[in-house]
């Protein structure tokens, strides 16, 4: 929006300095012709020849009488001498220069007395195209700021869905225990469950679903561990519990006590 301003106020700028410079010349131009009208032509006098007496002073002798001037004597050709007049004949360079210069000076004189029509036109259409940008950019801008106006004036309803955040827990406790099973609550969908071979190596059996599909089961090596990742509900069927730990995202899962000899973990999404 800066940008626009600054353009249009540029461009006001070059157009009033562009009016000034025009009058000014218009000024000097009209004051040129006042000049040269108010110069009566039949009052200025050819200048005096050079072979007429002049008639600024008189010449005087010694008694005070009038002293006849001699006029002098013209140039006349020589009888003796052939003389060739044509138009043929080579202009010496001084006449060329002399001609060159009354040249220049007829066509200055013919130029100062018409007014250059073509420069003025130009000068008047480069101004229309100045003004009908300055028009067109401040018309843009009004019509843009009244359409910003209006769009914020209208009402809009957006609905937001809340989130709901599930808080991980640092650790696993069965919510019911049996003879052979616990049951556990997992705040997630899905889940990713680890069992690792502790204290010695142990059996185990991943089941998920309601159908109990078999996903994996083999047995966890002392040092070592299986991961799967569950989704909805799933059991986990341990061979000997005493040597393995379970997790459940990274949180141990606490086994219940005594443990028997075959222990089933079941895993199911907490309501909510």
């Amino acid at each position: 929006m800066t940008i626009v301003i600054e353009v249009i106020a540029g461009i006001a700028v070059a157009v009033v300095l562009t009016g000034v410079a025009l009058r000014i010349r218009k000024l000097r131009r009209d004051s040129f012709r006042e000049v040269s009208r108010s110069t009566d032509r039949r009052l200025m006098a050819p200048p005096p020849s050079p072979y007429a007496t002049s008639k600024g002073f008189r010449l005087l002798d010694e008694s005070g009488a009038p002293l006849v001037r001699p006029e002098p004597a013209r140039p006349r050709l020589e009888p003796d001498r052939e003389y060739v007049f044509s138009d043929s004949q080579m202009t010496p360079l001084e006449d060329v220069a002399g001609l060159s210069v009354r040249k220049n000076e007829t066509w200055a004189l013919s130029r100062s007395a018409h007014r250059p029509k073509v420069h003025v036109t130009t000068m008047r259409v480069v101004v229309a195209i100045v003004v009908v940008i300055v028009l067109l950019a401040v018309g843009g801008y009004l019509l843009k700021s009244s359409a910003g106006t209006s769009g914020s004036t209208t009402s809009t309803s957006s609905t937001t869905t809340p989130r709901t955040s599930t808080t991980w827990p640092k650790r696993f406790i069965a919510q019911s225990t049996g003879s052979q099973s616990a049951t556990y609550d997992v705040p997630a969908t899905t889940y990713r469950v680890s069992v690792s071979g502790a204290l010695g190596a142990t059996w185990a059996r991943f089941v998920m679903g309601a159908n109990s599909t078999l996903e994996w089961q083999g047995t966890v090596k002392l040092g070592s561990s299986e991961s799967l990742d569950m989704t909805g509900k799933s059991s986990i069927t341990l061979g000997s519990p005493k040597n393995a730990t379970v997790t459940v995202g990274g949180s141990a899962v606490i086994l219940p006590s005594p443990l028997p000899a075959t222990l089933t973990l079941n895993f199911v999404v907490a309501p909510g």
